[in-house]
């Protein structure tokens, strides 16, 4: 079973990837690009990971992965949150985790919180579509898979 081991902020996750005494091969590290898909090798320059193996980007953020499923975001929040979200894809969405926010301030579960509501949603999605959906997200599948 994977251990998860998270940081406060991306900076701090990747330090922690850095130090990790397992073999390069156990370890993961999955972070939010937080920058448009195509930025992905400058943010892999920038943070001095372009010749590091097993990094997996959320693009953005795991919010986009959450708007990619809207049915899911109805689900859960009780209303229709969907109807309240721009109609454009994900990927494109330059600050996911605002729009979630955004679109569910008026919800039965109160405005999108990540410590509150993540965890809950991250059980509901679909993790054949987000393979679909996410480059990324297919890659981390088949690494777990080996």
């Amino acid at each position: 079973m994977p251990r998860i081991i998270l940081g406060e902020s991306k900076s701090q996750t990747i330090r922690k990837f850095r130090r990790n005494s397992l073999e390069a091969d156990a370890l993961l590290l999955l972070i939010d690009l937080d920058k448009p898909e195509e930025e992905r090798e400058k943010d892999l320059i920038t943070n001095d990971l372009l010749h590091v193996d097993n990094i997996f980007y959320m693009i953005q953020e795991m919010e986009a992965w959450f708007i990619s499923q809207p049915e899911k975001l109805d689900f859960y929040f009780g209303k229709k949150v969907s109807a309240k979200l721009t109609k454009r894809p994900p990927k494109e969405i330059a600050d996911p985790k605002a729009e979630l926010k955004r679109a569910t301030k008026d919800s039965n579960c109160g405005k999108y919180d990540e410590i509150k509501h993540a965890v809950g949603l991250l059980k509901l999605l679909d993790p054949q579509k987000l393979e679909t959906d996410f480059v990324d997200f297919k890659d981390l599948i088949d690494k777990l898979r080996e």
